[in-house]
């Protein structure tokens, strides 16, 4: 079932790559072969050491792309003025402090074909900020506040957010569905904000029935063996109390690495502790009875040996220098991780309420974990074709009934 829906996928994006124009050689190095997790020795002192056996060659490509089959839905401006599906963006962790927001290449474009709408907070209400006005597609990108908190400080806003938009209101009443897209931390906000709404510990007026979905993108589900490293006795690359301590002390320097707000210091303890296993295996065991059997669950992963990160100094990336950085922090447990989440803490908890063909995995891509997301979130530029992959994702998410 895994490895069949990854098939599709792969169809999809090599499809959107072969339109922008990139060679074979090229898709080679943006790609893995679809696989079934259950497959893979992921961990242990059996565990795979490298990635070749998923891996592609320029030939594989090219014998792929001859016998590549037409996409069942096409993304085009025919699209994009026809389909009445709002996707709900919810971004990771202390996104309110960078300058980039998540899937910015699709928010802050002057030509978006379809609506872009932002909701901020606005005291117990919502303020909308539209990007771009269009017919067909929604984005709605939720700038949810406090967003290095741990996830009961979230959720609750996270909802608030919705059931405060007229916008939302008035397109879910002319017949429009949700899909949620959740981000690195934002995938298991979105979980739990599934599982709360329909458990009743969150009211809901019209979020959940208008929902047809969830799509996890590097989600960090499972837990991170970064965030466990950086609240360890003994991190190996940054101990989190000291920074935030000293971010306290130099207000400089808390604006610099986003803790430039009592708040935001207050929260980034609890915060990088939400972000690790026991936490988020707590909570899963917590929400994952509760998720809606009724929805479509998928998960996206990247994976990213550590021979491609861009680091030599005459390449001025900065993003690629410090992901390898937090990358080295996992690789010696498992070779499948993107920099910050290894990938069977990408997948949907076990959840036995749900139908084996509501939750698809849809393999990985060839980048880390910000490459999925960002143009830039530092310094540095991410060269991952992230408007065919965003194509190619809704080429199979929204394909389904």
């Amino acid at each position: 079932m895994h490895d069949e829906a990854a098939r599709r996928f792969r169809d999809h994006f090599l499809w959107q790559l072969r339109a922008e124009g990139h060679a074979p050689a090229q898709i080679a190095r943006r790609m893995w072969k679809p696989y079934d997790p259950a497959a893979l020795r992921i961990l242990g002192p059996q565990r795979d050491r490298g990635l070749d056996h998923l891996a592609y060659g320029e030939a594989d490509i090219e014998e792929l792309l001859k016998t590549l089959p037409e996409p069942s839905l096409r993304i085009d401006e025919h699209f994009f003025r026809r389909e009445k599906t709002v996707l709900v963006m919810v971004p990771g962790f202390t996104h309110e402090t960078l300058k980039n927001f998540s899937w910015h290449e699709q928010v802050q474009r002057k030509d978006s074909p379809h609506t872009v709408l932002m909701l901020h907070p606005d005291g117990e209400g919502t303020r909308e900020q539209l990007y771009q006005d269009g017919d067909g597609l929604k984005l709605v990108y939720l700038r949810y506040p406090r967003s290095n908190a741990a996830s009961p400080h979230i959720v609750p806003a996270l909802s608030r957010l919705l059931q405060g938009s007229p916008s939302l209101r008035r397109w879910v009443a002319e017949g429009y569905r949700l899909f949620f897209i959740g981000y690195s931390y934002g995938a298991p906000l979105s979980l739990e904000l599934l599982a709360d709404l329909h458990g009743g510990v969150l009211a809901d007026e019209f979020i959940l029935p208008a929902t047809r979905g969830f799509l996890g993108l590097c989600g960090d589900i499972g837990g991170s063996y970064l965030a466990d490293d950086c609240i360890g006795e003994s991190p190996q690359l940054v101990a989190m109390d000291k920074l935030v301590a000293f971010a306290r002390r130099h207000p400089w320097f808390g604006r610099l690495v986003g803790l430039g707000t009592p708040q935001l210091c207050d929260d980034m303890m609890h915060g990088v502790g939400a972000l690790g296993h026991a936490v988020r295996q707590e909570r899963a065991r917590d929400y994952a009875p509760r998720l809606p059997p009724q929805l479509r669950y998928y998960t996206a992963a990247a994976i990213m040996p550590l021979a491609d990160y861009r680091r030599r100094w005459w390449q001025f990336n900065l993003d690629d220098w410090a992901m390898h950085r937090q990358a080295l922090v996992t690789d010696p447990i498992t070779v499948y991780n993107d920099g910050q989440v290894a990938l069977p803490d990408n997948l949907l908890p076990e959840a036995p309420q749900l139908p084996a063909s509501h939750n698809r995995h849809l393999g990985a891509v060839r980048t880390h974990h910000w490459g999925v997301s960002y143009r830039t979130f530092n310094l540095g530029i991410n060269r991952f074709p992230r408007v065919a992959y965003y194509r190619a994702l809704m080429q199979t998410i929204l394909s389904e009934d």
